[in-house]
């Protein structure tokens, strides 16, 4: 084999050409693509903005092009890698295409247009397809399973959804579902923080809406079962939980409605765990790593569902009669967080912290407690979980 044919086919298959060039952090818009070019650099000019300095500002563009170019291979591929069949008298490629050039921008890690077209002209590939592209990403598809478990439990089966088979059904089942999160939350995404724990010095703020001032915990806290006829976002009538803030403004906007509660007494109450309460922490999520982080990206798919999905069940529902279908998709994850799920090591969970979706920015909670679990300052309980230390009225 002659040098010259060794040389293309060696350019061709790790898929992009050579380049002298450097570039800098500052061209680049992604945080891991900028620390790795500052971790890399070894020339003092950036050969795309003209950057100079004494010391190493910029790193090989030609290596560079060979981490963008694996970052893009997350969510793209070539067609012919994807099965995608080419068929001439039926006007080439069986499937939407992309050019490199649209793939570049819409990743959007850099607003540097030079930049951009000298990553096109190194990159061999010209046409792509999204990748798993008859199947669906990962998260793709716990994204359209969950619209489909949305849909499903909302207007065709509530209570026996995890019986439901395959047939006649596309995406992933209600149950499965359910056990991918759970299996993301105890696998991948073990390190990242989505366990936490409320500490018993934690101030828990409730308040309850009523013609008269309430002072006892059992008053202010979770209901009883026969008091609870509102059906709630994590949970159906009937089945009272302790919704609740870490903060006084936040618990208000979540519980106040001017328009229903005008001239009713408000009884901002208090409390403090009596133990560490273990939670799962949907408010607070990992960001979402970069594609070009490939130490990472298994995290990818995982978090990018999490993400919406957190988002979704923060969505404001107007109480327009609807709420009580509105609600069941989230009412029936929190019961099986609360009753199924398990951690690594068997723990069950105390609650949920979600974003609040009346006091933007804040965080809200549900608890799994119950009425008798919420008890005064004075009183000891073995089963008690919230104690009541203070209370104010409005």
């Amino acid at each position: 084999m002659g040098i010259v044919k060794a040389y293309m086919m060696e350019m061709e298959e790790r898929g992009y050409g050579e380049s002298d060039d450097h570039i800098c952090p500052d061209c680049v818009s992604d945080e891991f693509l900028a620390e790795w070019i500052a971790g890399n650099a070894e020339s003092e000019t950036c050969s795309f903005c003209d950057a100079a300095s004494e010391q190493p500002i910029a790193a090989p563009f030609e290596t560079f092009t060979g981490i963008v170019l694996g970052g893009l291979g997350f969510d793209w591929n070539e067609p012919t890698n994807e099965g995608i069949m080419y068929i001439s008298r039926e006007g080439g490629w069986q499937a939407p295409l992309s050019t490199t050039s649209d793939v570049l921008y819409d990743a959007s890690f850099s607003e540097n247009d030079d930049v951009l077209a000298a990553l096109d002209y190194m990159i061999e590939c010209e046409a792509w397809v999204e990748r798993e592209f008859y199947r669906g990403t990962d998260s793709q598809r716990l994204t359209w399973a969950w619209d489909s478990f949305k849909a499903f439990t909302k207007n065709h089966t509530r209570y026996f959804f995890l019986q439901t088979n395959h047939e006649g059904y596309d995406e992933l089942t209600p149950g499965e579902v359910l056990g991918s999160v759970s299996d993301m939350i105890r696998s991948k995404l073990a390190d990242e923080g989505l366990i936490k724990t409320i500490g018993a010095d934690t101030d828990l703020v409730r308040i309850r809406v009523d013609d008269q001032p309430q002072i006892t915990g059992t008053a202010i806290g979770t209901p009883k079962p026969e008091h609870a006829r509102q059906s709630n976002r994590m949970s159906p009538a009937g089945i009272p939980m302790f919704y609740g803030a870490f903060d006084a403004a936040t618990a208000h906007a979540e519980t106040f409605d001017p328009d229903v509660h005008a001239g009713k007494v408000l009884s901002v109450g208090t409390f403090r765990p009596v133990r560490d309460l273990t939670v799962l922490d949907l408010a607070e999520l990992p960001s979402i790593p970069s594609v070009f982080d490939m130490a990472r990206q298994e995290m990818i798919h995982s978090l990018r569902f999490l993400h919406a999905f957190a988002a979704d069940i923060s969505q404001p529902i107007a109480r327009d009669g609807r709420e009580h279908i509105e609600y069941v998709p989230t009412q029936i994850v929190t019961e099986y967080f609360r009753r199924v799920f398990q951690l690594r090591d068997g723990q069950m969970l105390d609650g949920i912290i979600y974003r609040s979706a009346k006091n933007a920015g804040t965080k809200a909670f549900v608890l799994f407690c119950e009425n008798g679990q919420c008890i005064d300052a004075n009183v000891d309980a073995e089963d008690a979980l919230l104690r009541l230390i203070a209370v104010a009225h409005q």
